[in-house]
């Protein structure tokens, strides 16, 4: 008999805020899946739709109200997301020559018109920030997305390659999957949401950098029990916290989730605290209590979108088929019939 296994649903300490434009982008999405994403199949961009992924830019910046200072953002998040589905298997050496190519593309360069599609909106959302955003933020956004590639989605390769399924050990998990979950761009979003770039001073402080990576942190824990449903039917999927705690600590399903979302509310604790103790930023100090407010804000306002957004990523058939899957390789994911989700 099949163990039930009651999912929870995490909550945070502070406030939760609806964006008023948090749908203002759903259109427009369309038009660059058709215009920019045609690498991906037909029946690819056609999953693609439902997700709604422009909307996590706005449920988690959910104080801006600008739909210019949130376009370039909401394309960020379309392009990070469909980056990793759709080049999450290919090999290290190709992924780093892209990688490079990427890094050009968001300082600067301008994407041949035989390139592929992503890279326009790579490049028109850099265009859209360099009209109000200072050159030294943009240059940490692609420092950061190319770290993204290169320390997060490159160390993931031997697990997501590996012919025999193999887990990290917790702590191994954490030092690539906190880069792999595209939280330190989507960090770097706060600046464009509020119109102010945190100086480098600030930014480099080592309590605004942990605050950040607790950012990375918490939500790889909160997309590890929103995506546990269809990893669970993925034959050879170690790349979740509740598979990682199992093995490593020989635990039931249960028991990891009590263990993961333990260490959720630790981290959730240990942000808040941080930010309740700020150190003297002097003339500063306002803008990085605000920073770190919004970082607590994108938390919660990705689990917001996670529950309360409609989207379908998470559904039966969502997701694309990555370059280098196998062939015939369809990606049905079925929900699996032992799993509930707890009561709100």
């Amino acid at each position: 008999m099949r163990e039930e296994l009651i999912l929870p649903q995490c909550r945070y300490p502070w406030v939760t805020i609806n964006s008023p434009i948090a749908n203002a982008f759903d259109d427009e999405e369309k038009v660059w899946y058709d215009n920019d994403y045609t690498f991906i199949s037909e029946e690819g961009i056609k999953r693609c739709k439902p997700q709604f992924l422009s909307r996590v830019a706005t449920y988690m910046n959910p104080t801006c109200d600008s739909m210019e200072r949130m376009r370039p953002c909401a394309r960020l998040m379309i392009y990070i997301t469909i980056f990793d589905d759709f080049f999450g298997m290919t090999p290290a050496k190709e992924l780093e020559t892209i990688a490079n190519r990427v890094y050009e593309v968001m300082m600067g360069e301008d994407p041949r018109e035989d390139e592929i599609g992503i890279l326009r909106q790579m490049a028109q959302a850099r265009k859209e920030w360099e009209t109000f955003m200072p050159r030294f933020w943009i240059d940490r956004v692609a420092i950061n997305f190319y770290e993204f590639i290169m320390y997060g989605m490159m160390e993931e390769i031997p697990f997501k390659q590996a012919e025999k399924r193999t887990y990290p050990l917790l702590a191994h998990y954490f030092s690539f999957r906190k880069y792999s979950i595209g939280m330190w761009p989507y960090g770097d979003l706060i600046d464009p949401a509020v119109n102010f770039a945190l100086p480098v001073h600030i930014y480099n402080h080592p309590v605004i950098q942990r605050c950040r990576e607790l950012l990375s942190l918490v939500i790889v824990i909160q997309n590890d029990f929103a995506s546990l449903i269809k990893e669970l039917e993925i034959e050879n999927e170690s790349l979740n916290i509740i598979f990682i705690l199992r093995n490593q600590y020989k635990l039931s399903y249960q028991e990891a989730c009590t263990e993961a979302m333990r260490l959720h509310d630790e981290y959730c604790q240990e942000l808040d605290d941080l930010h309740q103790s700020l150190p003297d930023f002097g003339d500063f100090q306002e803008v990085a209590y605000n920073h770190v407010y919004h970082i607590k804000l994108q938390i919660s306002g990705c689990a917001n979108w996670y529950y309360n957004s409609g989207t379908k990523r998470y559904e039966s058939k969502a997701f694309i088929v990555p370059k280098y899957a196998r062939e015939g390789d369809d990606i049905v994911i079925p929900h699996s019939i032992f799993v509930k989700e707890q009561d709100l």
